[in-house]
């Protein structure tokens, strides 16, 4: 951490400290690397129980955060095969099945963002927007173990911090 408590500065950028929800914290930056799929800036957040960001969090962020193409290609090929795999479940209609291929350049979602929680293995990207009833009105969201995705999340039921 630098001199100012309230910013911190890492592999991918500066963090900035906000105040979160029920007296947590959250940390707030940008992926500056390279982008090779999406052509903006990705948001990353940090949810921290106090002021501080443990070593071990920012190292694993950074760690995910410097391979961020692969992950969001990763998270992309998980939604098109878990919503292929369970239509029903997520309400997919026919006339969408098509942002469903296979093909590495039909992108169903978009609006990107990383959200990590303190000292845990498991974090998310959030797709703000996408093609499917499912993404309305707060996106998509493709939690990982690690670096193996687990899940697709339905966020209507979602807080977020604006």
């Amino acid at each position: 951490m630098n001199g100012n408590s309230n910013k911190y500065e890492t592999k991918f950028g500066q963090l900035v400290l906000r105040n979160g929800p029920e007296n947590n914290f959250y940390w707030t930056g940008y992926s500056n690397s390279h982008n090779a799929i999406f052509a903006d800036k990705i948001p990353v957040y940090i949810f921290t129980k106090d002021k501080n960001i443990s070593n071990q969090t920012i190292d694993f962020v950074q760690t995910i955060v410097s391979d961020i193409n692969a992950y969001l290609a990763t998270a992309i090929l998980f939604i098109k095969q878990t919503l292929s795999e369970e239509k029903e479940k997520y309400n997919i209609r026919e006339d969408k099945f098509d942002f469903l291929s296979s093909d590495p350049d039909c992108l169903p979602v978009d609006l990107p963002e990383l959200t990590f929680w303190e000292d845990s293995n498991e974090w998310m990207i959030r797709f703000a927007e996408g093609k499917f009833r499912i993404c309305d009105p707060l996106g998509i969201g493709v939690t990982f173990s690690f670096n193996k995705p687990i899940s697709v999340d339905n966020l209507e039921d979602i807080e977020f911090i604006e």
